[in-house]
């Protein structure tokens, strides 16, 4: 049995006597509790106000914005400092690193404060103090000649972003009064209408809020209803009338929104390409190619593992094609290379620039003579082993001579055990290379007794396993 039918099942009675037993051991679910029951038997009319909302952003504001202007990123205390490790730190990004936290200690106690106003099932005034946060956020005026923080009012954002995911998840987790929820909703809108009605964004900066509290409310034909009363376009919101669409039970209008708002969401998107991919192949190949030529990377990823070749090929050879080159795995490759005309090929080639890439993808087709003439322009590049490997015992008179060569070459012109690491890489190479372990040997042994002696090379030829000495 799930937990719905085994809850179901127990008595009025046991129900009662494990929410008293867990609430009189509990202090903070108990204060939850009683918050709870205080907020349902209070009137409509002791909610808070509109205007009581907005002037406890205004005042809430000043206060946060006075706070983030405190901050001294010129003259930094260094009695307050602790350092995120116990090695050595550069003075610079020590400078960041107090930054970094003077900015998290603030943001921590509005955090806690936050916290408590959701206990306290206080959450209209919880939904302003984080507006008020978000405003200070924007205006303060900080001064970073040092560029610790980057942009401050930039980095204050990113800050503020995190706590609006922290303030949602707590909503998430609380058990919250459906007249509290709804009249947070409503004053937002209300806000947003008459103190930001050029701003379009604003609302979708703070639709994970009314998400959370849509998810709770159980009356989600009323917050429709606020939005349509509000003069703000529901494509503002397009994750929230979704939501509110699905809440209410009504596909019709759930399907009618997303097609309206996919353009504008990518989550909307992706719900609604879910939908097609099981209601309606065609359109959802209509809309998967139309979103891919808005954002090709994006798509690509999403749709890897929802398209075949046989339900639409061009936009299979599209999408992997796409990844091939950005993601650089031959696996991608792999699956359209059968499908693909010499010309495509030769195109998607062209396209990747990553060296190493291109001679998987030339390995993969057997064409080893195309290997060979990267090789032979990249001798002195850092991917030198990756590019020489595949052709070893292909062509082995070339890539032992080339091999040889580096190695004296290198080691006539450079020291040093980074230098000696990598020459015995390309001799390791060399020891592969089929008919050639004699030739490779006596390079080996003529490195290794170089005049005069390199003690470094002879221990980095050991390490490496060049050479075994006993």
């Amino acid at each position: 049995m799930n937990f719905k039918e085994i809850f179901d099942k127990a008595t009025y009675k046991t129900k009662l006597d494990f929410l008293f037993a867990i609430l009189e051991h509990n202090e903070k679910l108990r204060t939850e509790f009683l918050n709870y029951i205080q907020k349902e038997l209070q009137e409509t009319d002791n909610q808070i106000s509109y205007e009581d909302f907005k002037n406890l952003i205004n005042n809430s504001q000043k206060e946060y914005q006075d706070q983030l202007e405190v901050i001294d990123l010129e003259e930094p205390d260094w009695d307050n400092y602790t350092p995120p490790h116990s090695g050595y730190i550069e003075e610079w990004e020590a400078l960041q690193y107090m930054a970094e936290q003077e900015v998290e200690n603030i943001f921590d106690g509005w955090k806690d404060y936050l916290l408590d106003l959701i206990i306290e099932q206080k959450i209209e005034e919880g939904f302003a103090e984080l507006i008020a946060i978000y405003e200070a956020c924007l205006n303060s005026d900080v001064n970073d000649p040092y560029d610790n923080l980057g942009d401050p009012n930039e980095y204050f954002v990113d800050e503020h972003k995190k706590m609006i995911k922290y303030f949602t998840g707590r909503v998430s987790q609380s058990i919250l009064h459906e007249n509290t929820m709804q009249n947070s909703i409503k004053l937002f809108l209300q806000y947003c209408k008459d103190e930001c009605p050029e701003n379009e964004n604003y609302p979708r900066y703070f639709e994970p809020v009314l998400l959370a509290l849509a998810e709770k409310s159980g009356n989600p034909e009323t917050i429709l209803k606020q939005i349509d009363n509000s003069n703000i376009e529901k494509k503002r919101l397009p994750q929230l009338v979704l939501l509110l669409n699905k809440l209410c039970g009504n596909p019709g209008n759930w399907l009618k929104s997303a097609e309206a708002y996919y353009l504008v969401d990518n989550k909307v998107a992706k719900k609604l390409l879910q939908y097609y991919l099981e209601n309606d192949i065609d359109a959802f190949n209509i809309t998967a190619n139309e979103l891919f030529e808005k954002d090709k990377y994006r798509w690509a990823k999403f749709l890897a593992d929802k398209i075949s070749e046989a339900s639409g090929r061009q936009l299979f050879k599209n999408v992997f094609s796409e990844l091939t080159i950005k993601d650089a795995k031959i696996e991608y490759y792999r699956r359209i290379k059968n499908i693909l005309n010499e010309n495509e090929k030769e195109q998607l080639i062209n396209t990747v620039y990553n060296k190493p890439f291109k001679v998987e993808i030339f390995e993969e087709e057997k064409q080893y003579d195309k290997i060979k003439q990267i090789v032979e322009k990249n001798t002195d590049s850092w991917d030198f082993p990756k590019l020489i490997k595949p052709i070893l015992n292909v062509y082995p008179d070339f890539c032992f001579e080339t091999i040889q060569k580096k190695a004296l070459k290198t080691i006539e012109n450079e020291r040093g055990r980074f230098i000696y690491s990598v020459i015995a890489e390309w001799l390791n190479l060399s020891k592969l290379i089929r008919g050639k372990e004699t030739e490779t040997k006596e390079i080996i042994m003529n490195l290794y007794n170089h005049k005069p002696v390199l003690r470094a090379l002879r221990d980095e030829f050991k390490k490496a396993g060049v050479i075994q000495i006993t």
